[in-house]
């Protein structure tokens, strides 16, 4: 009895640092799975930041078109605006739309409380546009409604088809461009207002 009581308590000996051993590995383990956690909601955070800024720069980008557009009607047509030498491609036709053009842009973005959302995001945002016209087929390809020109009910409206290319790019006030800025380029094929 004397022996066995002597053996265990040898094999005790030899176990003892085991269970402070698998403590501080659970312990090491747990708080990997908590650090790891952390920053995986620490990049979804940031990712769908991203994702809020890169959409308001899209439809900032779609509002300079439209802009464009606007303008264009506004001068009776594409045929009354002037062409453009500062286009990014060499075309025979070219019409280029520079920010200072859209008079409408400067209340885009809505600012009823400081630092709040705005209809396109947040208020306090600076962008730059640039929308060139290109590829003119005149007249429009297919037919386009109002645009007919014979008929009881004639319209003297006459559309054609061409090529839109829009570049922008949108920052927080107060930041620099290449350290906060998200940027759009798109192309779309319309078909705008040539001559009443």
């Amino acid at each position: 009895m004397v022996n066995a009581i002597l053996a265990r308590s040898r094999r005790r000996s030899r176990e003892r640092g085991a269970a402070v051993f698998i403590v501080v590995l659970v312990i090491t383990m747990l708080t990997a799975i908590g650090l790891f956690a952390a920053h995986a909601a620490t990049l979804s955070t940031i990712a769908s930041g991203h994702e809020r800024r890169m959409t308001q720069t899209h439809y900032l980008a779609e509002y300079a078109m439209q802009l464009a557009i606007a303008d264009i009607e506004q001068k009776g047509g594409l045929n009354g605006v002037p062409r453009s030498t500062t286009c990014s491609i060499a075309t025979e036709e070219c019409w280029s739309f520079l920010p200072h053009t859209f008079d409408a842009a400067e209340d885009l973005v809505e600012q009823p409380v400081p630092d709040s959302p705005g209809s396109l995001g947040r208020a306090n945002i600076a962008w730059i546009a640039k929308v060139e016209i290109t590829d003119r087929i005149q007249p429009a390809i297919g037919n386009r409604a109002g645009s007919d020109q014979g008929g009881p009910n004639a319209v003297s409206a006459d559309y054609c088809t061409v090529t839109m290319n829009a570049r922008l790019i949108a920052w927080p006030n107060g930041a620099a461009i290449d350290t906060a800025g998200s940027q759009e380029s798109m192309s779309v094929v319309a078909d705008v207002l040539c001559s009443n």
